[in-house]
């Protein structure tokens, strides 16, 4: 089984990892690229080659081969690469899909960026039988997503049974230590439906009032469970997915600013404008400019092949 390295459409790739339930890529910079980026997956990096630093959130994370990083959904990252070629294999998974089968609060911890703490001590430099594991897991996983249904019996439990396997392994690799986590699942259940709300309705005006109208709930309630369960404040929390749909909207169409900016949910220019540049550190027209270039210098790399073994 081979895929190429790149072997790609870059603006699939993207609705791949916006829109699926999970993705499997093994792919390769040959050039020194910066790339700012925010996603609705969880993203799972195993470096092979390259030495790069991230920048989550505005934290560092210096990664060397052999070393894995794991990016929450909806945290903005930068990318500057320093040795190439970078290769790694990525592994995009979303929230609402693994959540649907994993169900135990100190298992989903392995789904969040780590402090920068726990990164440096337990994320680099891991030891190469877990590694050679989990990029084995991961060869499998991708093997089920590129099969078809008829050919693999019972493909959906595979599937999730794979991505399980993952998580616990990741789990162990990075010795987490269970936690007395208290979980309420009627807020739990109600704080996913908000998110929900405000995934599917954020062109409409949305506020801890407006919410708490719709949901029947307490406005402070709101503001402190939602943080609790989502890790964002409210109103990042729908700033981030606007920027999110803006960004779609900027890679993917020639719409001009001011219309992107409505029809992500912004309320004026300048305020899409200083949301954007604050989460994406660049401004829409920046980011555009930028996008392309990337794409020009990627389709130049798609001739470059390599297997999964």
């Amino acid at each position: 089984m081979e895929v190429g390295i790149n072997d790609y459409i870059e603006a699939e790739h993207f609705r791949a990892i916006c829109e699926d339930a999970y993705n499997v890529s093994r792919t390769c910079e040959w050039e020194k690229n910066s790339m700012h980026h925010i996603h609705n997956s969880c993203e799972i990096l195993l470096i092979e080659e390259g030495v790069t630093d991230y920048y989550i959130l505005d934290e560092k994370y210096h990664l060397d081969p052999g070393d894995i990083l794991v990016i929450s959904a909806m945290h903005h990252h930068v990318r500057q690469m320093h040795t190439l070629p970078y290769l790694r294999y990525g592994l995009t998974i979303s929230p609402d899909y693994y959540r649907s089968f994993i169900f135990d609060p100190n298992l989903l911890r392995v789904f969040t960026t780590p402090s920068p703490a726990d990164y440096e001590k337990y994320y680099k430099n891991v030891p190469k039988g877990d590694f050679s594991h989990l990029v084995s897991l991961v060869k499998a996983l991708y093997a089920e997503q590129t099969s078809k249904s008829a050919e693999n019996p019972m493909k959906n439990m595979m599937e999730k049974a794979l991505i399980q396997e993952i998580a616990v392994t990741l789990y162990r690799t990075f010795r987490m230590q269970e936690r007395n986590v208290i979980i309420d699942p009627y807020q739990e259940e109600r704080m996913g439906k908000i998110r929900d709300y405000i995934n599917t309705h954020y062109k409409d005006e949305l506020s801890l009032e407006s919410l708490s109208d719709i949901f029947y709930m307490h406005p402070s309630n709101i503001s402190k469970y939602f943080h609790r369960y989502c890790g964002f404040t409210l109103n990042q929390y729908i700033n981030t997915v606007r920027v999110y749909e803006a960004q779609k909207l900027l890679e993917t169409s020639s719409k001009s600013i001011a219309v992107i900016a409505e029809e992500a949910g912004f309320g004026s220019i300048n305020n899409f404008i200083r949301q954007y540049k604050g989460i994406l550190k660049k401004t829409p027209e920046r980011y555009r400019k930028d996008f392309r270039a990337f794409l020009l210098s990627s389709s130049h790399k798609n001739g470059q092949h390599m297997p999964i073994l």
